[in-house]
């Protein structure tokens, strides 16, 4: 069976469908099995993958039906090494059952105390979770669509601050990720040796760890 990813965060705009696509792109590149369910029912993972023929190995779905959502990740495992699920950018009943059976819940941040506080209510979410399914379910942030150096370091000691386990890797916010989603490709295929794409492959190896099993 596959490990789960999940990117959630409550706030919206804060780049969750840019992170999935791009890391599923890396993921698959690197030879490893990679489904997508689209939670969001904007469907904005969806319009991307359908977009051309970056994503034609990743096998995706799509369901906002909160009670469809178990037994979609059920299935996609079966055929997968990672199972990446987005999530809507709004606090709803389906997030709370992707977080329930996520091996591993990104949360991506921006650096702002709008972001910091959602952040914090995801943790929250998050450890609830954990209690319901009497089992530890693991989560990062990360800093997403980084702009000020100086902002940055800040938000990172809030982070740390707030025991929201923030990852090393920085995601800028980078033209490219815009492209991407307009050509439904990645960064690793537009500009395989440019910063944004340093930036996916060092979240991904990051995030290995808890993922990839032995």
């Amino acid at each position: 069976m596959a490990s789960v990813l999940v990117v959630a965060t409550s706030k919206g705009g804060t780049g969750k469908t840019t992170i999935a696509a791009s890391l599923a792109a890396y993921w698959r590149s690197d030879g490893k099995r990679v489904a997508m369910l689209d939670t969001d029912p904007n469907q904005a993972a969806t319009r991307w993958f359908r977009k051309g023929s970056s994503y034609d190995n990743v096998e995706a779905q799509a369901t906002s039906d909160e009670h469809a959502i178990i037994g979609a990740v059920q299935d996609l495992s079966e055929r997968a090494d990672i199972v990446i699920v987005d999530t809507a950018g709004f606090g709803n009943q389906s997030m709370i059952y992707a977080v329930g059976i996520a091996d591993l819940v990104l949360i991506p941040v921006m650096a702002d105390e709008a972001s910091l506080f959602e952040a914090s209510k995801m943790k929250k979410v998050i450890q609830s979770a954990s209690a319901l399914t009497r089992r530890e379910i693991a989560f990062r942030t990360v800093l997403n669509r980084v702009k000020r150096a100086t902002v940055v370091r800040h938000t990172e000691r809030q982070l740390e601050a707030l025991g929201l386990n923030p990852v090393d890797a920085r995601i800028g916010d980078r033209a490219v990720f815009q492209e991407a989603s307009y050509h439904g490709s990645s960064p690793q295929e537009l500009a395989p040796k440019a910063t944004a794409s340093m930036e996916i492959r060092r979240l991904a190896r990051e995030l290995e760890p808890a993922l990839l099993k032995t």
